[in-house]
C-alpha cells in the first residue's frame, strides 16, 4: 500500500468516526448519469427550506474514495501540496477525536463508482438515512454507461449502484427513477420507504413537460432556461430555472422534489428551489457566445445516453428559420469494447435530428462521421478534427448571429485528442474574462493535468 492509499483509508476511518459521532442526517446520490445536478438541486432545496441550516454537500464532483473525508472536514483537496495534506490530516484528527465539530446537521454525498465496490466502501464510511439513484442508462436501456470498461456488464454497473440502496436502514428512504427499468427494480431490494420520480405513472413526483424557454430578439430566439411541469399528489405545479437547459436539469429537479416529499417540505419551499438552484460549471449551462450566437455548454463529462438527451435538447428548440445548430461532440472515455459503436451511434442520431453544422474531434471521430453518413448527412454538414482547440476556431470563424453551439465530451487529459471540450466554448464565449468564473476545470491543477 502506498503512502497516498494509506492516508486516504486513514481519513476515510476518521470520517466515519467522525460521523458515527455526531449523527447527522446522511443522504447519498448515485448514478452514471445527472449525480451533480441532482446533488446541487437537493441542496437547494433544503437551503430554500431554511437558509440558516446547516447543510454541506460535496463540492464539485469529489465522489472518490477521497471525497467523503474531504467533504465531512471541509477542507479543499490537497494534491500535491504537502502542506494541504498536512492541515487535512490535523482537522481530520482533531475533529474525529471530538474536539472539534462539523456542526453539520444534513450531509449530502455524492458517490461515484469507477470500479466494483466503492458505493459498498462510500456506504461504510457513510451511511445513508436517504438514498437517491439517478439513472444507470435512462430511457436508452441497451447503451453503454460511463465507467462500463472496468464492470463486466451495464447490469453490474447497475448492481454497483443498488448498493446505495441496499445500504439503507427501514427507517430510512430510497428516492428512484421510474424511467430508468434497472433502476426502478431497486425498489425490490430494500425494505426502507421507496419514493419514484419521472415520466411514469404513479411516481410521487411527475414529470410532465420539459421546455427550452427562449426570448425573442434582433437575432432570433435566446434561449434563457427551463421551464419544468409536473404533478404532484395530482397537483399540476411548474418551475422555471434561468440559465440552464435540458432533460438532465429536468430530472434532476424532479429528484429534488421528490426529497422534499420524503421530508414532509411545504409547497411554498418547493417553489423557492428555483431562486436557490446554481447550475455547476460545465453542466448543461447556456452561457452567451460571440456574434450574438448562444451556447450550451455541457463540457463537465460525456456518456451515450447524456450525449443523446443533449442532442434532443437542441433540437427541440424553437428557432427562427436563419439560425442554426451546432453540435460539437469529442470522445467519450471509458466504454470499453463499445466504444466504436457508440460512438457511431451518436453520429446517427445527429443525423436524424435538425442539426445544420456536425464537428466531431477525436480518435473517435470517423466513426461519428461514419454514423452521420449512413444515416443521410451530407458531407458539406460535416466537418471533422483530430483535436478540440481547432475546432474551436473553425467554429468561431463559421457561426453567424442567432446560432447556438452545444459543446461535449469526456474530461481526459489535456494532451489526450478530443477531450476537454471547455476550450471549445472558451473560444466562442463572449466574455472570456469570466472563464474562471462559468466554465470547469479552469484551475492551474487542471491545465498542468
Amino acid at each position: 500500500m502506498s503512502l497516498t492509499s494509506f492516508l486516504v483509508s486513514w481519513l476515510g476511518y476518521a470520517a466515519q468516526k467522525t460521523l458515527k459521532r455526531e449523527r447527522p442526517f446522511i443522504i447519498g446520490i448515485t448514478g452514471s448519469v445527472g449525480k451533480s445536478s441532482t446533488k446541487e438541486a437537493v441542496a437547494a432545496l433544503l437551503q430554500a427550506h431554511d437558509p440558516a441550516s446547516h447543510v454541506r454537500v460535496s463540492a464539485k464532483s469529489y465522489n472518490n474514495e477521497l471525497g467523503i473525508p474531504l467533504t465531512v472536514f471541509g477542507h479543499p483537496a490537497p494534491g500535491r501540496s504537502i502542506v494541504g495534506w498536512v492541515r487535512l490530516l490535523w482537522t481530520a484528527w482533531i475533529t474525529s477525536c471530538g474536539f472539534r465539530s462539523t456542526h453539520i446537521r444534513t450531509f449530502i454525498f455524492e458517490m461515484g463508482a469507477d470500479k466494483p465496490g466503492d458505493i459498498a466502501y462510500a456506504t461504510n464510511i457513510a451511511k445513508p438515512d436517504l438514498a437517491i439513484v439517478t439513472g444507470v442508462t435512462p430511457g436508452y436501456g441497451t447503451l453503454t454507461p460511463v465507467h462500463a470498461a472496468n464492470y463486466p456488464s451495464i447490469d453490474a454497473v447497475a448492481a454497483e449502484k443498488a448498493a446505495l440502496v441496499q445500504a439503507v436502514d427501514t427507517g430510512g428512504t430510497v428516492v428512484l427513477n421510474a424511467d430508468d427499468a434497472r433502476v426502478f427494480v431497486m425498489r425490490h431490494m430494500t425494505h426502507a420507504h421507496v419514493l419514484t420520480y419521472g415520466e411514469a405513472d404513479a411516481t410521487a413526483i411527475r414529470l410532465t413537460q420539459t421546455r427550452i424557454v427562449t426570448e425573442s430578439s434582433t437575432h432570433g430566439q435566446v434561449p434563457t432556461g427551463m421551464e419544468i411541469q409536473y404533478e404532484r399528489m395530482q397537483m399540476r405545479e411548474h418551475l422555471m430555472i434561468p440559465g440552464v437547459f435540458g432533460r438532465s436539469i429536468a430530472y434532476a429537479m424532479v429528484a429534488a422534489l421528490t426529497v422534499g416529499e420524503a421530508l414532509d417540505l411545504s409547497q411554498e419551499d418547493v417553489q423557492r428551489l428555483q431562486n436557490h438552484f446554481r447550475p455547476l460549471p460545465g453542466r448543461a449551462r447556456i452561457i452567451p457566445g460571440i456574434k450574438f450566437t448562444t451556447l450550451f455548454d455541457d463540457t463537465y463529462n460525456a456518456s451515450p445516453v447524456a450525449i443523446l438527451s443533449a442532442i434532443h435538447d437542441l433540437a427541440s428548440l424553437s428557432l427562427d428559420p436563419h439560425q442554426r445548430r451546432i453540435v460539437c461532440v469529442g470522445e467519450m472515455r471509458e466504454l470499453g469494447e463499445t466504444s466504436y459503436a457508440m460512438h457511431r451511434l451518436i453520429g446517427a442520431e445527429v443525423a436524424k435530428s435538425s442539426i445544420d453544422l456536425f464537428v466531431p474531434c477525436g480518435i473517435f471521430a470517423h466513426a461519428m462521421v461514419e454514423g452521420a453518413c449512413a444515416n443521410g448527412l451530407s458531407k458539406d454538414r460535416i466537418k471533422m478534427f483530430d483535436d478540440t482547440p481547432e475546432a474551436g476556431r473553425f467554429i468561431q470563424a463559421w457561426i453567424k448571429p442567432g446560432d447556438v453551439i452545444l459543446a461535449k465530451a469526456s474530461q481526459g487529459t489535456i494532451d489526450a485528442k478530443g477531450v476537454r471540450m471547455e476550450r471549445v466554448i472558451k473560444e466562442l464565449m463572449a466574455e472570456p474574462d469570466r472563464a474562471a468564473e462559468l466554465l470547469v476545470r479552469q484551475e492551474d491543477a487542471w491545465k498542468r493535468k
